[in-house]
């Protein structure tokens, strides 16, 4: 009895601390799930300076790389900002992706992105962002749009 009483409480936690997200124009692949932080919704909100994980979750590219390389957009009223993702984590292989390379087309896969100190783009106002993984000659492994404000 306490064990489903422990999975009753526990399975609206996990429902909550989900990201709302779309998916890119390009079709490219997007995950089960999206965790940012703490934060849960439609809009996460995001704290400059601070750390910032991103993890999503059950990602099924229908081709193979053995490559991955992580891109982000922050795009504010539809236009880019310039925002970089920081060299070192450039490289999904690297640093990012649950096992490493390659990704093995039809199987699902997880990539984290860990932050220690997210340098904000705009401040105060809601952005877009977009995360993408490249493989091989470019293919699209994953993509995906959230809404946050940057604080």
């Amino acid at each position: 009895m306490f064990k489903f009483l422990l999975v009753a409480a526990l399975v609206p936690a996990m429902a909550l601390a989900a990201v709302s997200f779309s998916a890119c124009p390009n079709g490219a692949p997007t995950p089960a799930t999206l965790t940012v932080n703490d934060c849960a919704g439609s809009v996460c909100t995001l704290t400059a300076g601070a750390p910032l994980t991103a993890t999503a979750s059950g990602i099924v590219s229908p081709v193979g790389s053995a490559t991955a390389t992580a891109n982000i957009v922050a795009r504010l009223a539809g236009l880019d900002t310039g925002f970089q993702i920081p060299d070192p984590l450039r490289d999904a292989c690297q640093v990012g992706l649950v096992g490493g390379c390659p990704i093995v087309a039809g199987n699902a896969f997880t990539y984290t992105l860990n932050d220690l100190s997210l340098d904000a783009p705009a401040r105060g106002v809601q952005v877009e962002i977009e995360v993408s993984l490249a493989g091989d000659g470019g293919s699209a492994l994953a993509c995906l749009r959230f809404n946050a404000i940057i604080q």
